[in-house]
This record gives C-alpha cells, sequence and structure tokens, in this order.
C-alpha cells in the first residue's frame, strides 16, 4: 500500500510524482509520447512474437527513480499507481511502459527535463 504521494510538477505531456512506501521513496517521470507504440518500446524478449495490430495507437513511459533497488513487491503497486494516474488517456488505447532507474534521487533531476516538455507548462 503508497503510504504517501504528492504530484510534484504537472505539464502538458508530462507529470511527475513523489510516492512512498514504507521508507522507500519513488520519484515517477510519466510522459506521454505523442506517439504509436513501436516493438522496440515493449522490451520484450528476442524472438517474441508481436503483431502490428497489438500495438496500440499512444505510448506513455513511466520512468521510476529510486536510491535503491526497487523491492519486488512494490513494483505491482507502482505499476497499479501509474495506471490510475493514466486512467483518463483510455489505457485500451496506450500501452505504458515502466521502466526502473537507481540513483540519488534530487530535485537536480529537473534540470534533465527535455525542454518540449517546458514549452507547454501546465499547472491547473
Amino acid at each position: 500500500m503508497i503510504d504517501y504521494f504528492e504530484r510534484k510538477l504537472r505539464f502538458k505531456d508530462m507529470e511527475i510524482w513523489d510516492i512512498r512506501l514504507g521508507k522507500d521513496i519513488y520519484r515517477l517521470f510519466i510522459v506521454d509520447e505523442n506517439r504509436a507504440s513501436e516493438i522496440k518500446d515493449l522490451n520484450l524478449p528476442p524472438h517474441t512474437r508481436v503483431f502490428e495490430e497489438d500495438l496500440r495507437e499512444n505510448l506513455i513511459t513511466v520512468k521510476v527513480y529510486s536510491e535503491k533497488h526497487v523491492k519486488s513487491e512494490h513494483i505491482e503497486l507502482i505499476d497499479q499507481f501509474a495506471k490510475q494516474l493514466t486512467d483518463h488517456v483510455a489505457l485500451a488505447h496506450c500501452d505504458i511502459h515502466l521502466t526502473f532507474y537507481t540513483g540519488k534521487i534530487n530535485d537536480d533531476i529537473f534540470e534533465k527535463i527535455p525542454l518540449k516538455h517546458l514549452l507547454h507548462f501546465n499547472q491547473d
């Protein structure tokens, strides 16, 4: 169960959230890529059969940063949380791809936000 969550920033095509599960803190960058999914986006094992009709109209990427390796019991909770946040974009038409990164979480990470996401700043 998620103990605490807070939206840090909201842009037109991207949101940044901090969530806490017990003593572990995760920062989520949720990005609407505004393009159709491609087979390479799905990170499937080699030789997995994927048909074009299985790819969805839109790709949403979720980059999860944590200072320690993500606990296996947290992966599904983080996945469900991200999907709840993106439910309004019709999940039936979206592939949501989570990627986990380990490293120091600090506000310097905001400097790495691509400029194209800052052009439509929206804090409704």
